[in-house]
């Protein structure tokens, strides 16, 4: 989960959004989430809540569509041989899977052909498009690809057409195909530039249906396999996408797809719910696992099959390949975590390589390691770059963040690539091996130069403030839901609530990753969910204050609706990561905060063993406990158990205003090596009558004793003399001390306690033990409570 440094909190004016409000009957809050979105008249706010009247925009209104679809009704009047050439992920499938099924409806001659992401890649390849003309295919159609395929075009075999239809950015240089159709050419007149690859094929589908029956409206089937493409692709939730999402989430409800339908029941993913967060995350990575292990045509059968028991076999194998996609994932996480640790800090991108054994089928498999740089982006907020080597060539995986243009800064380094395709936020390219470094330096070295500071701080939105003394309704929640589907540039709506009291945080799940607590809103209690929150449990203290940011949900359980919050963040003025009860040594947890490059100031004891280590990193900065922060110093680590008294007023070092951070990271460990520390310094009543016998064994056998004779008699009895062991015997009369000589003294029976020195230094060690023990138990709400303002 991102710490977001910003939170960019939307305004607008209240008395205009209330009157805009009442003409539309919603509440003021829904009316506000619109016009930040820029839907500022009536008119809009209406066709975007219930629906235009004119829902699709004419086809024939992009670029070459015409052309296209006279020649696809040309090929199948004419009996020829089409074939739709696909893409192995989501958008590509269901691109493929519509318009295989449309044509096969006009009883058109037609196939698919998925490359296989190993061996062939992304996109046309020329040993392919041979293959599919010694075949007999006299026409391709490409769906979401094939706009970067200039020289496989210009070498395809001749007798061969190719009508490309893509969504991709086009090249300067664009193929030399029969017919292109990809709204975002510059000269194509199409109104909506956001289509996805099935969202074209759709397209093309209604350009067919219009030349067949012209009067007829627009065609709107499979629109379930639209609304599958459009949200796993991440294109913008708005205009004709919107459209469609909504109409193929209703579809699904009754989807007469067998292979959807057993999809659906193996993901035990109930139709009558279908939204496009179970599409995202349950759906889509089932249907883009094959195509990542496998072979992304079985997808494409299972979404175009009648076959009942051959769906349902298909769809099981689909969710086994998706759960050792995870497996794959987590060890390639975990190897990738391992490799920047080694790094001295965390550059301003991640570029790294791993190695692809393609016939054990074991290292950084080429098609998972797009899912572990998304989640490295998630964690680090930086450009990410994971690059699979097998053999002489690499292929990569590249994802980032909002600031840079990914597509362009791979651009500037392409003379170091074979080729490269792809968005501003993602892209895949292929360089030779022995070209990774320079690869590596550069890209690094484009980011560097592109990228501000204050670029690596991510930006949270916050649609709506709400006053936690005011209800959340569930019947508002309800008019929320207006607003769907939400996915890429229509968002959940995130609210924030100010000074929030959380109670009872627990960690939950299998492997115990997502943390759980309440909030208090009106008089509602409201269960609150951090998924993967985790590393937050060391944070959020029963009774905590936080601004906390939230996407509210309806839970329904029982046949009953409740409010959940989904937590995306939170913030306090000093933000306080409790490590004492962590059975983490605390040399991991502080490697592991140094790592990220951060400026820390970094607590200690004055004379403390552990200084000369900590001064050496570049990123540290040295304090004793005693001395004050500067309200700048934002990142602080308590490392050792304090020996002053600093949790208190006034003497409290950190300042809480805004933004601090304060890691505790001393422990129990911490106060038994204190202990032991202790019992070794201090006196110790069994400690001193050892060290009394021992002096009398020697003076009995001698009259007088040479201090440095004792001391290394001592020694052989495996005893420390100390120097306030004789201050005390001498106090105490029991020997006396002439010079460098040492005597019997009285053998009167005395208490130790009638030693100064004895009634001094015990009264020290137990100051010491109580502020140990007081450091390590002193509530985190009271140490949040001691800082400064």
């Amino acid at each position: 989960m991102k710490r977001y440094k910003y939170w960019d909190l939307k305004t607008y004016d209240k008395e205009e959004i209330k009157a805009l409000a009442a003409k539309l009957e919603i509440s003021p809050v829904t009316a506000g989430i619109l016009w930040n979105r820029g839907l500022r008249e009536e008119n809009r706010i209406r066709d975007f809540l219930f629906g235009k009247k004119d829902t699709y925009y004419d086809p024939f209104l992009m670029k070459d569509m015409r052309l296209a679809a006279e020649r696809i009704l040309q090929a199948v009047e004419g009996r020829e041989k089409i074939a739709v050439y696909g893409d192995y992920d989501v958008d590509g499938i269901t691109a493929s899977s519509l318009l295989y099924l449309y044509l096969t409806g006009l009883q058109a001659n037609v196939s698919t052909y998925i490359p296989k992401r190993e061996g062939e890649g992304y996109g046309l390849n020329n040993e392919a498009l041979q293959y599919l003309y010694e075949e007999g295919i006299t026409l391709v159609i490409t769906v979401d690809c094939g706009i970067s395929g200039v020289k496989e075009v210009a070498e395809a075999p001749r007798g061969m057409d190719i009508i490309i239809t893509d969504h991709h950015r086009p090249p300067e240089l664009l193929p030399a195909a029969f017919a292109i159709v990809n709204p975002k050419q510059a000269d194509c007149m199409y109104p909506f530039k956001g289509l996805s690859g099935v969202g074209v094929a759709f397209k093309v589908c209604q350009a067919l249906e219009k030349l067949r029956n012209p009067a007829a409206p627009f065609w709107e089937q499979y629109t379930e396999l639209v609304a599958l493409g459009t949200v796993a692709d991440i294109v913008p939730l708005q205009d004709e996408n919107r459209a469609l999402v909504k109409r193929g989430m209703k579809a699904m409800e009754t989807t007469s797809l067998t292979g959807l339908r057993k999809l659906l029941e193996v993901c035990r993913c109930y139709r009558e719910t279908i939204t496009t967060e179970k599409i995202g995350f349950i759906l889509a990575p089932r249907l883009n696992a094959v195509g990542r292990l496998e072979h992304a045509q079985l997808a494409v059968e299972l979404l175009t099959t009648k076959d009942e028991e051959a769906a349902e076999r298909m769809a099981n194998n689909l969710n086994d390949e998706n759960a050792v996609r995870q497996e794959i994932s987590r060890q390639i996480f975990t190897e990738a975590e391992a490799l920047l640790a080694k790094q001295d800090s965390i550059g301003p991108a991640i570029v790294l390589a791993g190695q692809w054994d393609s016939e054990a089928q074991k290292g950084w498999h080429p098609g998972v390691i797009g899912i572990v740089a998304s989640r490295l982006v998630d964690k680090y907020y930086r450009p990410v770059i994971l690059i699979s080597i097998s053999g002489e060539i690499a292929k990569g995986s590249c994802r980032s963040i909002p600031p840079l243009d990914l597509y362009d800064a791979i651009d500037a380094c392409s003379a170091d690539l074979v080729q490269f395709g792809g968005h501003s936020q993602a892209a895949g390219l292929t360089l030779e091996s022995s070209k990774i470094e320079d690869f590596r330096k550069h890209f690094t070295d484009v980011v560097r130069n592109s990228l501000q500071p204050e670029d690596y701080q991510p930006h949270l939105a916050v649609d709506v403030e709400w006053d936690r003394h005011e209800e959340l309704t569930l019947s508002f929640l309800h008019e929320l839901q207006l607003l769907e589907p939400f996915g890429c540039e229509n968002p959940v709506p995130i609210f924030m609530l100010r000074n929030a009291e959380l109670h009872n945080p627990r960690l939950f799940g299998q492997e115990l990753t997502h943390l759980r607590f309440f909030a208090d809103i009106g008089s509602r209690s409201c269960h609150c969910i951090m998924w993967q929150g985790a590393q937050y449990q060391f944070c959020l203290c029963n009774n905590a204050q936080a601004d906390i940011a939230f996407k509210p949900r309806i839970n329904f359980f029982n046949n009953t609706e409740s409010i959940n919050l989904d937590i995306v963040a939170f913030r306090m003025d000093m933000e306080l990561h409790d490590y004492r009860r962590n059975s983490e040594f605390k040399e991991t947890v502080l490697a592991r905060l140094l790592h990220s490059g951060q400026q820390f100031t970094v607590f200690i004891n004055q004379n403390s063993k552990e200084e000369a280590e900590l001064a050496s990193c570049a990123n540290v900065k040295i304090r004793y406990y005693g001395e004050q922060c500067e309200a700048s110093e934002k990142q602080i680590i308590f490392y050792e158990l304090p020996e002053e008294n600093i949790f208190q007023w006034g003497k409290f070092p950190v300042y809480g205003n805004g933004g601090t951070v304060l890691y505790i990271l001393y422990n129990m460990d911490d106060l038994y090596m204190q202990k032991k520390r202790l019992q070794e310094e201090y006196p110790d009543r069994n400690h001193l009558v050892d060290a009394y016998r021992l002096i009398k064994r020697v003076l009995q056998s001698q009259a007088v004793a040479k201090l440095d004779q004792l001391k290394y008699q001592a020694e052989k009895h495996q005893l420390c003399l100390k120097e306030h062991d004789l201050r005390i015997f001498r106090e105490l009369d029991f020997f006396r001390i002439e010079g460098d000589n040492l005597m019997m003294g009285s053998m009167e029976r005395k208490q130790l306690e009638a030693s100064p020195t004895y009634i001094g230094l015990c009264a020290k060690k137990d100051t010491l033990l109580e502020m140990y023990h007081n450091s390590l138990r002193i509530a985190g709400a009271r140490i949040q409570s001691l800082r400064k303002r």
